[in-house]
């Protein structure tokens, strides 16, 4: 188990300390040698008292440190103990510094050469040797070189001498050059000591191994060999032996194990090194697995797999009979829901048609009657399509911090008229917080379940609460409905799956809501609670975390429609009631319109004339040709990218998955006039970006 970097930062930053104060009387018995010299060979030049003044400061100084170095010794700090170690270090260090600061302000004469040229030589001396001996903590190199080289460089630099200046720019460029080398020399102690302490991780870690290692192979239920690169026995437990039945004595370190196997059965010592199943002479079935080695040599383990084969053959059977089922209804569904789609899309566009050219549609009831029954065929195949959607896994959620108040705002105002109609109360209780969760798919699920608890509710009411738990917030959707079987709670959440609907009224819903409940919770990783007795009532229970930021979507404003006048769109379908209804109803918005049943059709379309602004592909054409393979033979043949949008009724997952993967805008069939000319316009005004 390796120590991460946090928790070694600390031994290392006292090894680093320790190394400082080990290092420090060697230093201090030099500075007060030094300072001795200086004074001496700079006598007759300064003023007696002033050079023994300063003298015994710097003694003064030093017997400090050695008085500080003697109690590190003696307390011997714990690593969390050692930062004030340094703290005092790095202040005395200042000190110090400080009173050699002193030196070239008080002491040195720059006209005098042998002043000059003995505080130079001696201070570089000081602040080379400080670069090694204070480098394992730098706040104490910085606190004694800057300060005494710092001053020696602005007293020089003051002087009106050239020879001065001159040293002074030397000492300058020879304190960069110190704090430099002092920076790396700490670098190198400190990478010194990582390395130390992973050696030392890497050794215990290295003999936990080896003794969890040897406990292991004695107490698994697998047998395990280890063979060099000439194929002689290395390790083995006596699983091993027992498993294979061979004879003990003759299993010995460095022992061939072909040979070994050999003697038992000729298959047995075929499957060496190829993963095999080999049948035992009582029967059970031992699957042999070689494992290449780094180096040379394998580690094979034998493990007896006869209650999994057993197993295994027969859920095989139920595995094949239950894929036959699946595949059969998935492929029923996504044909239907295609079939199904392609007419009703064509119905939606000639209704929207027929609507604008009509006056007064919007108040003619039989108008309405139409409308309604085309939203409730759309309602049922968008529920399929959910389903679909959902399995094919390209729905991607988008965490945000979501408003309970408005959220319980918006869905009340739109079930309050339907519970009201039904004669039913419909209450909802918020709380002033925000939950975490994808903003769409919970307004999603918590639709559903008030959906689903008003249409089983025909006395009473509904209750749509929120209450904090802890970190939690519980959405809990209450009804007095009929209530629901312990046994149907799981059942409930299959798709097509209803209570006391043998009849399949239509006006009950298909039986979907549940199932893409579930499906979004598991994908939210929410979870939900069923409880309920019959004939009192069901509740839901949804539980979601709190948010801890506001990262809610601002709401904007829809846009006005942009005109799409003049706009040239391509159309291509193979369906010919869709090719139809879809003219119409872009002629009505203004559009020039070429709609074409092929992709040849269309590549001929776009070389014999202008590109069009946009094109609007079917996605399952003739001759299993998809409309992203047929916009790619467009833009080819019009030597351009078009803006392109695909339309699809396909609800395959892996259909659905390919669509996806395009990243072209995509809409799914029955598409609404205003969702595909929202489309349209998105397209047109994403390309006005970028040729703007």
């Amino acid at each position: 188990m390796m120590v991460n970097d946090r928790s070694r930062a600390e031994p290392i930053e006292a090894e680093l300390i320790h190394l400082l104060f080990k290092q420090a009387p060697p230093s201090m018995v030099a500075n007060a040698l030094i300072s001795a010299i200086l004074v001496a060979v700079i006598w007759p030049t300064i003023p007696p008292r002033l050079g023994i003044t300063w003298l015994l400061a710097i003694y003064v100084v030093i017997g400090v440190r050695l008085v500080m170095i003697q109690r590190f010794r003696r307390a011997s700090p714990a690593p969390h103990e050692i930062q004030r170690w340094g703290a005092w270090s790095a202040a005395s260090t200042l000190l110090l510094g400080l009173v050699w600061a002193c030196a070239p302000i008080t002491l040195l004469v720059p006209s005098e050469s042998i002043s000059l040229v003995t505080m130079t030589v001696i201070l570089m001396g000081l602040a080379a040797g400080s670069a090694i001996a204070l480098a394992p903590y730098m706040p104490s190199f910085y606190a004694f070189v800057v300060p005494s080289l710092g001053s020696f460089a602005v007293v020089l630099a003051l002087d009106h001498a050239t020879v001065s200046h001159v040293v002074a720019i030397l000492a300058t460029v020879a304190l960069i050059a110190y704090c430099l080398h002092s920076r790396n020399v700490h670098r190198l102690l400190r990478h010194s000591l990582e390395l130390s302490y992973e050696n030392t991780d890497l050794r215990r870690e290295a003999e936990q191994k080896t003794s969890l290692l040897e406990s292991t192979l004695e107490n698994i239920s697998q047998g395990i060999c280890a063979i060099d690169g000439a194929g002689g026995l290395t390790m083995w437990n006596q699983r091993f032996v027992s498993l294979l039945g061979l004879p003990a004595a003759n299993v010995t370190f460095g022992g061939n194990l072909h040979a070994l196997l050999l003697s038992v059965d000729a298959k047995l010592a075929e499957s060496t090194f190829a993963r095999a199943e080999y049948l035992t002479a009582d029967e059970r079935v031992v699957e042999i697995l070689p494992n290449p080695r780094s180096g040379h040599g394998h580690v094979i383990t034998y493990t007896d797999i006869t209650p999994q084969k057993r197993r295994e053959q027969a859920l095989e059977s139920a595995r094949r009979v239950a894929e036959q089922a699946n595949a059969a209804k998935t492929r029923f569904l996504a044909a239907a829901s295609h079939d199904l789609r392609q007419p009703v899309h064509a119905i939606g566009l000639f209704f929207a048609t027929l609507e604008e050219r009509t006056p007064g549609a919007a108040s003619d009831p039989l108008f309405e009657r139409i409308r309604d029954a085309i939203i409730a065929v759309d309602t049922m195949l968008t529920s399929l399509l959910d389903i679909s959607k959902l399995d094919a896994g390209v729905i991607h959620p988008v965490i945000v911090s979501v408003s309970v108040r408005r959220l319980f705002e918006r869905l009340a105002s739109e079930f309050e008229l339907i519970a009201h109609e039904r004669g039913l109360r419909l209450q909802f209780r918020a709380l002033d917080v925000r939950v975490q969760s994808d903003a769409n798919l919970l307004d999603r699920v918590l639709r559903n379940l008030i959906s689903n608890a008003l249409r089983y509710t025909s006395t009473g009411g509904v209750l749509v609460a929120a209450r904090r738990t802890g970190t939690n917030i519980r959405f809990c959707v209450y009804d007095t409905g009929i209530g629901i079987p312990a046994h149907e709670f799981e059942e409930i959440f299959v798709e097509f799956h209803q209570l006391d609907n043998p009849e399949r009224d239509r006006q009950q819903g298909l039986g979907l809501g549940l199932a893409i409940v579930r499906r979004i919770c598991d994908l939210l990783g929410h979870q939900i609670v069923v409880r309920s007795r019959l004939g009192t009532g069901s509740s839901f229970e949804l539980r979601l975390p709190l948010a801890t930021y506001d990262s809610s979507p601002v709401d904007t404003a829809h846009a006005d429609h942009t005109s799409l006048t003049s706009c040239h769109i391509l159309v291509l379908d193979d369906d010919q009631a869709v090719r139809q209804a879809m003219a119409g109803l872009l002629t009505g918005w203004g559009c020039t319109v070429s709609a074409v049943g092929s992709t040849s059709e269309a590549m001929a379309c776009v070389r014999g004339s202008l590109a069009p602004d946009v094109l609007v592909v079917d996605y399952r054409l003739r001759n299993n040709e998809s409309g992203i393979e047929a916009i790619s033979a467009i833009h080819a043949a019009s030597g351009q990218v078009i803006p392109a949008l695909v339309i699809t009724g396909d609800t395959a997952p892996e259909r659905l998955r390919e669509a996806e993967r395009s990243g072209l805008s995509l809409l799914h069939k029955p598409v609404a006039p205003h969702t595909l000319r929202a489309g349209i316009e998105r397209l047109l005004a994403r390309t006005d970006d970028v040729t703007g």
